[in-house]
């Protein structure tokens, strides 16, 4: 299962071709996606949810996109983003592998979106898109067609270990398409 979380962007205007917002993420409680770091069950340090609340659930992954710094650049914003899963708000009650798996998909599916965000605002960028707004509208409609794929991975995964297997291969091929964009 996972928790879902949107993340508000706040940008303030400071000057011409200069930084007009930033959040750096050096926060130890996130891990930043990386294709050579992996999920273990030890990052999962939240306190699980109570037993009549969380029905069959064994964990929870808690991950957002978040926004990294706003550059102008010619007037262009130059957004870096990137996909945290955040350890003290993931829970777990289990150390099963496959659980493990199922969980570690749900941050590749954040990874996902910030490749196609990445890919969109690099699309902006070559029409000269100077608004700023129009960054922001596609960043929240991708953070909200992300979290309907967590919905329906959740849903079609479930309990069934054979659809995990083929929505790995799914997300992993979608990575693959977009690794110009990491």
């Amino acid at each position: 299962m996972i928790k879902y979380s949107i993340i508000s962007i706040f940008i303030f205007f400071v000057a011409n071709n200069s930084i007009i917002g930033q959040k750096i993420n050096n926060d130890e409680n996130q891990i930043l996606w990386s294709e050579k770091v992996k999920l273990k069950w030890s990052d999962f340090q939240g306190k699980p949810k109570p037993e009549e609340s969380r029905g069959l659930t064994v964990a929870e992954t808690q991950g957002a996109i978040n926004i990294l710094n706003i550059v102008l650049i010619n007037n262009l914003p130059q957004i870096t983003i990137g996909a945290f899963f955040i350890k003290n708000k993931s829970w777990t009650i289990t150390k099963d592998t496959l659980a493990l798996q199922h969980e570690q998909l749900h941050f590749d599916i954040y990874e996902l979106y910030v490749r196609k965000i990445r890919k969109k605002f690099k699309e902006l960028n070559e029409q000269n898109e100077t608004n700023i707004q129009s960054y922001q509208d596609y960043y929240t409609k991708l953070v909200i067609e992300s979290i309907k794929m967590q919905e329906l991975y959740d849903s079609e995964v479930y309990f069934n270990d054979d659809m995990l297997r083929k929505w790995i291969a799914k997300i992993h091929k979608n990575l693959k398409l977009l690794d110009n964009y990491k």
